[in-house]
Order: structure tokens, then C-alpha cells, then sequence
């Protein structure tokens, strides 16, 4: 179990300017040629996304201005606060700031052909499905991951294992994502 605070983390800046990364984790661990891979990145203009072939998006606006994505003739999608939005990694995707101003996301990246995952939002105490992986983000509240106390902007990622999340307090929401794998692909085969 890895915990994080993004106020805590290094910044990447972006190579055309327009933005941030926070890296959460990735998985091999410092490797460009990931399975999968976690992180909150800050949208500060318009602009296109990196290319990433063979790798599944999920974004999730956390905060700011909504921001509209657009990859040519095939989508036009307007990101909602805390509603998940899966789009392929291989388009050129556009980013635009519908209100001018900048935005905050979490974003799953994973290899299509080795795994895939589901964002979800929590706003009551749950036990993870899986086992082979995931990811929190506490968005308000304070929540108990084993003997860790997780609050606005922390999380925790992990590799394996099932993870029971307890808030604390009347209202909470948090992000999590788990990690499915692909028939024929195995997290312990990289390790």
C-alpha cells in the first residue's frame, strides 16, 4: 500500500504548456511502458492531449471549470464534476476551457490489451471488488484505510489485495478505481 497527498507530490509540466501532472503511480513502477498508471493533473489551457497508443483513458473533473473534450468527428463530451469519462488514448483529443478557467482531474491510463479499469464514486463505507490493484482519492471527509486516517486531496494505491474504506464522518466522496486483468495477463508475471 502506497499513500499519497497532492499537495506533497512533484509537478510534471506538460511539454505544450497547457498543463500538470501529478503521478500517483504506475504500474511497473517507473517504467514509460506501463500497464497501468494513476494521476491528477491540472488543465490550465486549451489544448490537445499526449498521444498514448494502445492505452484506454478514464478522466474524472474534480474541480474547476468543466472542459470540453473533442477528437474530430467522433466525439464532442462536456466533463461533468465526479462523472467518470472513458475515451481512447490512441485520438487526438482536444481540451477546451468552457468557462476560461482551469480544472483539476484524476486520470486512469491503461494498456488495452493487459487490463482495463473502473472509476467509481463512493459516498459510504466499501470493501474493494478486486484484488490485483487500484486506486483512492479522498474528494471530502475523512476515511479509515486500514490504520491510515485519508482526507481531501490524499489517497492510497496498491498492487493486490482487498481494501476495506470507512468513513468517518455523516458525508464523504471519495474516487476509486480498481484494476481488472485481461485473460492471459497476470500483475504477478511483472513483478
Amino acid at each position: 500500500m502506497e499513500y499519497f497527498d497532492i499537495r506533497k507530490m512533484p509537478v510534471n509540466l506538460w511539454r505544450n504548456g497547457a498543463g500538470e501532472t501529478r503521478e500517483i503511480c504506475c504500474f511497473p513502477p517507473a517504467t514509460r511502458d506501463f500497464h497501468w498508471r494513476a494521476s491528477i493533473a491540472s488543465i490550465a489551457a486549451n489544448g490537445e492531449f499526449s498521444l498514448f497508443p494502445g492505452v484506454e483513458r478514464v478522466i474524472t473533473l474534480l474541480e474547476g471549470g468543466e472542459v470540453t473534450l473533442e477528437e474530430s468527428n467522433t466525439f464532442t463530451h462536456t466533463l461533468k464534476q465526479h462523472q467518470p469519462f472513458t475515451f481512447a488514448g490512441d485520438k487526438v483529443v482536444k481540451a477546451k476551457l468552457t468557462e476560461g478557467q482551469m480544472s483539476m482531474d484524476f486520470n486512469i491510463m491503461t494498456r488495452r490489451d493487459v487490463c482495463q479499469a473502473k472509476v467509481r464514486v463512493a459516498d459510504r463505507t466499501f470493501t474493494t471488488f478486486g484484488s490485483r490493484g487500484g486506486v483512492v482519492f479522498v474528494i471530502s471527509g475523512a476515511w479509515q484505510l486500514g490504520d491510515k486516517l485519508l482526507t481531501a486531496d490524499q489517497g492510497a494505491s496498491w498492487h493486490d489485495g482487498r481494501h476495506t474504506l470507512r468513513l468517518l464522518e455523516r458525508e464523504g466522496k471519495l474516487l476509486f478505481s480498481e484494476i481488472n486483468w485481461m485473460p492471459g495477463h497476470s500483475p504477478d508475471a511483472v513483478q
